[in-house]
This record gives C-alpha cells, structure tokens and sequence, in this order.
C-alpha cells in the first residue's frame, strides 16, 4: 500500500454533524430529527471506523479484511449495505444544515455578511483545534479537522447569492467519486491495515498521527472538498426548513424518505457482493469495473443520506407529537416550535394513524435516548475514540491484531448504549457534553435571547404569541459529521 492515506479513511465515516452550530439553542428547545440523526451516526461512525484499528490482513473493498470468519463477512455485509459512504454524507449534510440555520438567524438579527464570517471563524478555529488535538492523541482517522476547514469554506459562500449553494453541490460531487473509486479499487494494492493502528508503543503512535495530521492540514481543502456537495445540499435543506417543520414539509419528507433509502440501499448491492463473493478479487479484478462500482456506492450513499435524514426527521416528529398528547398539550407543535394549530396539527394525526399509528413506547424511549446522545454528538465521537484506544492498539489490549470485523462491532455497539445512558444523564440535569460546553465558550456562543421590548400595551398583547419573536422562529438544531475511510471519511 502506498504510504499516502487513501480516501476511504476511516474518519470519513466519523463525525456527523458534530458542531456546525449548536450550542446557540436551549437543550429543551432542540428539534429531534437532527439530533436523532446524529446518535444514530455516532453509531455508525463507531461501526465505520473499526477499519482504522484493525490491522494484520490484507484489505478488500472498503479497506475491509480479505481473510474474515463468516461472521466477520456478514457484519461487513451489512456494514457496506448501511453504513459505508452513508454515514458521512448525512454528518456533512446535517453540518452544512447547522451552517444555513445560523446564517438564517444571523440574517434575521439583521447581522452583515462579515460579521457573520468573523463569528464562523472564530467557531471553526476552535473546532479545528479540538479536531488537531484528538487526531494527534488518540485517532488517525479524525474528521473535525476537515469538517472545520470545508465547512468555513461553506459558511463564507453561504453568505453569497442564493444560486451558488445548488452550483457548489454540483460542482464537488467529482471529487465524491475519486472516493468511491479508490473504495472499489484498494484490494487491489495489498495493503494491510494503517502505520497508526500497528504502532508498537504511544510514543511512536503519537509521531505517525502527527506527520498524518500536518500532511491532512496541508492537503485538506484537496482531498476533502468533496465534503462541499452534502453540505451545500444541507445549507438548501436548511432554507426550506425541511427538518424542523417537519409538519409543514411532510409531503417533500416522506418521498425523499422512500425514495432516498431505496436508492441507497440498491445502489449499495453491487460493492457489497463483491464483498461477499469475491474479497480476493481472483475474478474481479479489473480497476475500471471495481472503480465505477465503488463510485455508484458513493453517489448513491448522498441520496441514501438524504433519505435517511427525512426519515428520521418524521419519526422523531412523531414521537414529539406523541410525547406532547401523553402530556396533555393542546395544539401539537412542529419541530421549530410554531403552534401547528388545531386543523393542521389534527391533520398530522390522522395522517401517522393511516401511516401505522402511534409509535410503541420501546421506539419513543430509544428515539428519546438516541436524541440526547446526538445532543453530544462532539463529545461522544471523541469519547468513542477513548474507548477504542484502550482496547485495540498493541501498547494496549491489542485487540486490533486479534479480532475481526464482528467482534470489534459489538464492543463498539457496547460503548454507543453506555453512551447514549450518560448522554440521558446529562440530559436529566439540563447540562451539555464537556466538549460542547468548551465549544460554546471559546467560540463565544450563548442561548439565544427574545429581542427587548419597550413592554408598551401593543407589545405585551402579543407576547404570548409564539411567532412575537426572531428566536421563536429561529431553529433549534445546529450540527456538523462523515464516514468510513482512512484519512477522514465512511
């Protein structure tokens, strides 16, 4: 294998929409779908990034291992179904998504163009070092390093006319199918697993994450612009406000769902029977079929993560009204906290019960408990990495060198549901990540505020109203994410 990290890095399936811009909301006020669809990439993003820490056997096909049990095959089975070049266009699409809701609100505050790109910068800088601290410390494959540069790139064009979000999204969905190329085409180089994930001791670990996290810094707005397409797709998401009106956006929602989904998974079939059937590529061999296979898994996975986003957006919708009927509240509210009203919010209803009916208390107590995970998301993709150093290196437990892609699964799928029990902890006590909370105080964000009012008759009138005010409106969501390769991406 050559000495250059491919694209399918395994911090391309990390991240999901981490930070693009979160901290600016209440806990309570948060919309679900977003959330939900970040714990839901932090499992994903675990599942992913096992390629990073395995080493020993030759790879395959989405840098998975040729010599696997059975067991191990199925897991990566499913995984290339599901999860590879899935998982990080959904994080790029709900960070682009985070960037357009904090550009709406900036706009709304009537904030110049240039304010606004000042206050992105300062945020993303402290992301980027957050991003250079985790890739030197404890993993390779981070993805906050290239999530905060190219989303600083998206949060400058965001601020230019409305037309150039759909041209950039076109415009950077080649450099998506180099990644997909060199998913399809990696078996055929022989290499073995990555320098960092075989390293004998810390110390000669903490030399190879430094050389990878300059050579990533450097090269970055090369290798990863690719990023760019799901982003701007979010940042357009983010205008119509698909994932917090749930209610009002329902009939764009539910076909994006089917369709999106079905597409991804179809499009997944070919890369994973190669998988499945030919790891060894002993029929399968020539660099122009496996590439253009591998990029039908890459474009296909962009329209699976929209599909995926819309479904998840309805069912926490969903499980919000139903929580709120359990509760007793009169007029349902949609995920950005308008007052539905009686004859809209009816309407939804009766469309979940021809839909299937209210969702079983399992569902509502796992979305709720996943919805606090994605909540902190930032803190949990690093913790995720804590638990994986003390298990797989060989200065470690060296699990990396002894087990395959099935058990190192259920010891990642074990870290994600104790996360997701702290995660409700905090939740409980109203308190945020630790590293949501450093985020929020050295990029300077805070909880938003109603505007002041001169408490006049007229204004104390309509101050029940949950439409009085710019922040009643604004969003609840902010985001940031990505997949499963080495360098940076799922």
């Amino acid at each position: 294998m050559a000495a250059a990290s491919p694209p399918g890095h395994p911090g391309r399936q990390g991240l999901m929409s981490l930070v693009a811009g979160g901290g600016s909301v209440p806990l309570s006020d948060r919309a679900g779908g977003p959330d939900l669809a970040r714990g839901l990439a932090l499992l994903g993003i675990a599942l992913a990034n096992t390629v990073g820490w395995l080493h020993g056997s030759t790879w395959t096909v989405l840098l998975k291992q040729q010599d696997a049990t059975v067991l191990d095959r199925v897991v990566d089975v499913l995984l290339a179904l599901t999860i590879d070049n899935r998982g990080f266009p959904l994080f790029a699409l709900l960070f682009g998504y985070g960037i357009g809701i904090l550009h709406r609100r900036s706009r709304e505050r009537g904030e110049s163009a240039g304010r606004f790109i000042l206050r992105m910068l300062r945020r993303h800088v402290v992301l980027l070092a957050i991003g250079l601290a985790h890739a030197i410390l404890l993993f390779s494959g981070d993805i906050i390093v290239a999530y905060a540069m190219v989303g600083m790139l998206c949060a400058v064009l965001v601020t230019r006319h409305r037309a150039v979000m759909p041209v950039v999204a076109i415009a950077a969905l080649p450099a998506l199918g180099v990644w997909g190329w060199a998913d399809g085409t990696i078996g055929l180089f022989g290499g073995d697993g990555y320098a960092t994930a075989a390293a004998p001791d810390y110390l000669t670990g903490l030399r190879l994450r430094t050389e990878q996290a300059g050579a990533d810094v450097a090269t970055v707005l090369i290798d990863d612009i690719g990023l760019l397409s799901p982003m701007a797709i979010g940042v357009i998401a983010a205008r119509l406000r698909m994932l917090e009106e749930v209610v009002a956006n329902r009939d764009l929602l539910v076909p994006i769902a089917r369709w999106g989904l079905g597409i991804g998974l179809l499009g997944a079939v070919p890369l994973a029977a190669v998988l499945a059937l030919d790891p060894a590529h002993r029929i399968l061999d020539a660099v122009l079929l496996l590439g253009s296979i591998g990029v039908v898994h890459q474009y296909t996975g962009l329209i699976g993560a929209l599909g995926f986003a819309a479904a998840l957006a309805l069912l926490a919708e969903r499980v919000r009204r139903q929580t709120q009927s359990a509760d007793g509240t009169v007029a349902p509210h949609d995920a950005s906290g308008h007052a539905a009203g009686h004859a809209s919010g009816g309407a939804a209803l009766r469309r979940d019960a021809a839909d299937g009916g209210s969702a079983p208390r399992v569902v509502v107590a796992a979305v709720r408990g996943i919805e606090a995970l994605g909540a902190v998301s930032l803190s949990a993709y690093v913790g995720q990495s804590l638990v994986a150093h003390a298990l797989f290196p060989p200065y470690t437990l060296d699990l990396g060198a002894r087990l395959g892609s099935a058990g190192a699964a259920a010891l990642m799928v074990a870290t994600w549901l104790v996360m997701i029990l702290l995660a409700q902890a905090l939740r409980r006590r109203g308190r945020r990540g630790p590293l949501e909370v450093v985020l929020r105080r050295l990029a300077g964000s805070s909880t938003s505020r109603s505007p002041r009012t001169d408490r006049s008759p007229r204004t104390l009138r309509s101050l029940g109203s949950p439409r009085s005010s710019p922040s009643a409106r604004s969003s609840r969501f902010s985001p940031s994410a990505r997949s499963s390769r080495p360098g940076a991406r799922p």
